[in-house]
């Protein structure tokens, strides 16, 4: 007994320390993992998480208790991997633009020059264009297994921990989102004063920012060292924001939604949160709390609970007095300067909803055209893709005349003519969606691998809300599903919080609770 209770306690230490440090999504250069970390080396999370497998193979081999329905998880996982390596090497086959890399600069392929000038001296004679594209092979596969490992592994993991005491893990987040939504708090002080114009406060993120993420690591400028007009939090910049709350929200409300005792923690963070949202000013958040409330609605509609209907109109209460905090800020403030012509309302929704659905606004040219011209090349190869890794002069080639005029785009372009279609930070972005950004990249065959498992358990969640009336399946919907649709702006693995809730997502839908006697 005393072995399994500090097996728990590890466990459950671990797993608080995974959600908690998830605000964390880009950490400075020396303490990043990269090489052996993947999607999660330039995170916080990657410390936990290694310490989490580490702490898990040590249990198996000791006390076989941590690994359950592994055969079935590694049927999957090699069934990913397989078509992820297929798509990636015959991409690298037929790959049509090794002059542009060959005639590229030489150090935008890493060590490469170095390999070749090695095996030269020692007699060893290779066509460069065979060495590349055995180079390139070698950095997709690795770069395969450890997306499977650190992100589907890690899903796997929590799923094996809580498979049975997934309410206890519930508990867990809940406690760590609330710590973590503490941190961010402390942190937006000294943020909205130096919005305010505060110079001591401008001071205080100047010095501590460097230690919170790296400072202008790509294309010249970003992150910033200070983000002007908008509030960012511990985050490289405002839109994520976004993809935490679609995390964090959903688990402070279902504290609520379950039971009427967690109000007293669940509202004020949720008035606090929105205000920091509307403070960020940043369409993916904003889209992101409205897209929340309306599914919320929706589920409960589809539950047909509209006893809940009560709660859902508390929480759209404590949304708006979390905005009105915001327009109160922006009026007594040198924020509201910029334009006396318009309200802040007025303005808030035509710069971050309206503008949306309008070519020309902010970002939207560039990110639509790019968009389009991968999704674009993704019809033209449509059963695998072009491979992982390869896109960038595929992508610039599918431009329209029109798109490729566009100030952002044409910057992009001539990044990649001048870097290299390799050069990492500036060869041509992905799409800007993790869906499109696979259809191109791995085809159908791999976005469906890529989908499977969360269609797969969303349909079982889904069926225990509407038959059984399980409202702890029915808050786990929405967070998956919120956290999925952060990739319609970037990729999932920007924040490894989808993982951690695929994991416990699948403890819902397949574990038997158990008491802590058993």
């Amino acid at each position: 007994m005393e072995a399994r209770n500090l097996n728990r306690r590890v466990r459950n230490t671990l797993f608080f320390l995974m959600v908690f440090v998830l605000i964390f999504d880009s950490v400075p250069k020396p303490i990043q993992m990269n090489f052996i970390g993947g999607p999660v080396g330039g995170k916080l999370e990657f410390y936990p998480l290694m310490a989490a497998f580490i702490y898990s193979f040590y249990s198996q081999y000791r006390y076989h208790n941590v690994f359950v329905d592994f055969k079935v998880f590694c049927k999957y996982a090699a069934i990913f991997v397989g078509i992820m390596m297929l798509a990636t090497i015959v991409g690298l086959i037929d790959y049509p633009y090794y002059d542009l890399i060959l005639n590229g600069p030489a150090d935008q392929i890493e060590k490469l020059p170095k390999v070749m000038s090695f095996l030269q001296a020692h007699g060893i004679h290779v066509e460069q264009k065979h060495l590349m594209q055995v180079w390139l092979i070698a950095r997709e596969i690795k770069g395969v297994l450890l997306e499977a490992f650190w992100c589907l592994g890690g899903a796997y993991l929590v799923y094996a921990w809580y498979k049975d005491e997934w309410s206890q893990a519930l508990r867990l987040a809940v406690r760590a989102v609330t710590c973590s939504c503490c941190v961010l708090f402390v942190y937006a002080i000294a943020e909205v004063l130096y919005l305010a114009g505060n110079e001591t406060a401008k001071e205080i993120l100047s010095f501590i920012n460097p230690y919170i993420h790296p400072i202008v690591t790509n294309h010249g400028w970003w992150p910033p060292l200070l983000w002007k007009g908008q509030l960012r939090l511990v985050f490289p910049e405002p839109s994520h924001v976004g993809n935490y709350i679609a995390f964090g929200l959903p688990l402070i409300w279902y504290g609520y939604i379950q039971s009427d005792t967690n109000r007293r923690a669940a509202l004020p963070l949720t008035m606090v949160m929105a205000f920091l949202v509307f403070m960020t000013k940043a369409r993916t958040a904003y889209a992101m709390l409205a897209g929340m409330l309306l599914l919320l609605v929706c589920l409960i509609l589809l539950g047909r609970q509209y006893e809940l209907l009560k709660k859902f109109a508390v929480l759209i209460v404590c949304v708006t007095i979390g905005f009105a905090g915001y327009v109160s800020f922006v009026n007594t403030t040198s924020l509201s300067r910029a334009n006396q012509t318009q309200s802040v309302v007025q303005r808030t929704l035509e710069d971050n909803l309206v503008s949306l659905a309008s070519n020309n606004k902010r970002s939207n040219g560039a990110r639509y055209g790019l968009l389009k011209a991968h999704f674009r090349t993704g019809l033209q190869h449509p059963l695998l893709g072009v491979g992982k890794g390869l896109t960038g002069v595929y992508v610039a080639e599918n431009f329209t005349p029109e798109e490729a005029a566009n100030g952002e785009i044409s910057s992009w372009i001539r990044y990649q003519e001048e870097r290299g279609p390799m050069a990492a930070g500036y060869s041509m972005p992905d799409a800007m969606n993790e869906f499109v950004s696979r259809f191109s990249s791995t085809g159908i065959l791999g976005l469906g691998t890529f989908l499977f498992p969360f269609a797969y358990v969303l349909l079982r969640l889904l069926k225990k809300w509407v038959i059984r009336k399980d409202l702890t399946a029915m808050m786990m919907m929405l967070a998956l599903i919120s956290s999925m649709m952060a990739g319609c702006n970037g990729s999932l693995n920007l924040m490894y919080a989808v993982w951690l809730l695929l994991g416990l997502s699948y403890a819902v839908a397949f574990g038997r609770e158990r008491s802590m006697n058993e």
